[in-house]
């Protein structure tokens, strides 16, 4: 009876985090995406020049900040809380993104996208809860289905965003976000019980567990010669999979003939690619149990190289069709990652694993979005290749690795799952 209703515990908990989760990223997916039309629209940035540069800064900022704080929350959670720095991450989210329909000037929007970053995260606070409460032969499959979750979040929220931008402006889309922020949070304070176990809670008999200083945890980790490649992987991806972000409603303008619904339109096209990489990353589980994480790996970042081919689109269906295909290999990097840096690190110190991944992957993100700008002074088909030249980077770092024998690797893959 026991070991029914502890199952019966964790998989109610997991259940919350995420349908939490898939909401959180929903929600900022409303918004994030017309940021370049609201600088345009509502602050009225007409100059190109001064538009790439301002889309390229707002976008970036968040990353920056997030990089900053990330393992500092990661920190906190592994003495305190998981729950707690979770609803940080959401109530947080929600004030900071409805304030932003009250801006009017650049830099005021800059300012509330520097507060969103501290403030917020919720993609590492939810994996590293998730990591604390679910079964470690199940750990595999929860990561997996959070991944999924964030993908079904990042393909509907741009899409009733650009409808809700479409009719009834670009403020009510930030509002639209914090609304939803503010459910998502509400959800984990109902619905999240943390179970404080042992080293997986980071407390012992209720009482915060000192794990050592932040410094001497950095140094530790460091020494790990798996977790640091899996740190610039996630880097390099994520600075990749951001690259066009700026830039896709700016070339939706570009190749569109009836530039009416481009809002709609870049809704379209971001879902379409977010429902893509659900798919890749549930299909990426399958296979993980087969080859192992690693070469599931490698094969992701490969197949995430065909976004190169975007370069080409000449209308909206042509830009839809090829940003689906990439978006299906990426998917599967996030499940393979996540669980390569549970299985490399102790119970110990994933809390701030999990922060410093998500420090990387701010990081990479910051620099994106700049990137991208700077190949759109050339030419929006540019931002393409020089997506694909990043991804390439650690796709070689990894064709490179040699060592860990194969058969190891996918044997306890194999477990884990």
């Amino acid at each position: 009876m026991k070991v029914l209703k502890a199952s019966k515990t964790w998989k109610l908990n997991y259940g919350a985090v995420l349908i939490a989760e898939t909401l959180a990223i929903s929600g900022f997916a409303l918004s994030m995406p017309v940021i370049p039309l609201f600088l345009v629209d509502e602050i009225g940035i007409d100059d190109p020049g001064l538009l790439k540069l301002w889309t390229g800064v707002i976008q970036s900022c968040t990353s920056v900040a997030l990089a900053v704080f990330a393992p500092i929350w990661g920190r906190l959670a592994d003495i305190y809380s998981r729950r707690a720095m979770l609803m940080r991450a959401m109530f947080g989210g929600a004030i900071i993104v409805s304030a932003m329909a009250l801006v009017n000037s650049p830099w005021q929007l800059l300012v509330l996208r520097v507060m969103q970053g501290c403030l917020t995260g919720t993609i590492a606070a939810a994996s590293v809860l998730t990591v604390g409460i679910v079964p470690q032969h199940n750990l595999t499959m929860a990561l997996g289905l959070l991944q999924t979750g964030i993908y079904v979040g990042n393909s509907l929220g741009p899409l009733a965003g650009g409808l809700l931008t479409d009719f009834l402006g670009h403020r009510a889309a930030f509002l639209g976000t914090g609304i939803i922020l503010l459910m998502a949070g509400f959800i984990v304070f109902k619905g999240v019980q943390e179970e404080r176990r042992g080293v997986n809670s980071g407390s012992i008999n209720g009482q915060a567990k000192n794990t050592g200083g932040l410094l001497a945890g950095f140094k530790k980790i460091a020494s790990n010669p798996e977790v640091m490649l899996l740190l610039t992987v996630s880097f390099l991806f994520q600075m990749s999979n951001t690259t066009a972000n700026p830039i896709m409603p700016l070339f939706l303008r570009e190749i569109t003939a009836d530039s009416q619904y481009i809002g709609s339109s870049t809704g379209f096209v971001i879902g379409l690619g977010a429902v893509a990489g659900a798919f890749g990353s549930i299909v990426s589980g399958k296979f993980c149990t087969r080859i192992g994480h690693w070469k599931t790996l490698i094969i992701c970042l490969a197949g995430g190289c065909a976004g190169i081919a975007q370069a080409l689109a000449n209308n909206l269906w042509s830009l839809a069709a090829l940003h689906f295909i990439p978006s299906f290999f990426l998917g599967g990097i996030g499940p393979s990652l996540q669980a390569l840096l549970t299985e490399h690190t102790d119970h110990d110190h994933q809390g701030r694993v999990f922060g410093l991944n998500s420090s990387a992957a701010s990081t990479g993100a910051a620099l994106g979005p700049l990137i991208g700008s700077g190949a759109a002074m050339l030419s929006y088909r540019a931002v393409f290749p020089v997506t694909a030249i990043i991804l390439s980077l650690p796709l070689i770092a990894l064709i490179r690795r040699k060592n860990r024998p194969a058969a190891n690797d996918s044997s306890h893959s194999e477990k884990q799952d």
